[in-house]
């Protein structure tokens, strides 16, 4: 018998951010001063497999999406 993975190890907050990111031509304090976070605090972000849901609903919010969708974004593919 196959283990599904869970949700979660396939979730890549900061790959989404990244992802967003990317496709907006934005720079990590560019988006840090338009937030009004820290430049350590977008770092992080960046970086961080799981995000805070204040900062979910604060990033998915600022790109236009649903949290799911912002999450989904930087899922990783489970061949």
């Amino acid at each position: 018998m196959t283990k599904k993975k869970s949700l979660l190890a396939n979730m890549d907050a900061g790959k989404s951010l990244r992802l967003f990111m990317a496709e907006q031509d934005l720079q990590a304090k560019q988006l840090a001063e338009t937030l009004g976070i820290s430049d350590t605090t977008m770092s992080t972000l960046r970086r961080s497999k799981l995000i805070s849901g204040s900062n979910l609903v604060m990033l998915s919010d600022y790109f236009g999406v649903t949290a799911a969708n912002f999450i989904r974004k930087g899922e990783s593919e489970v061949s």
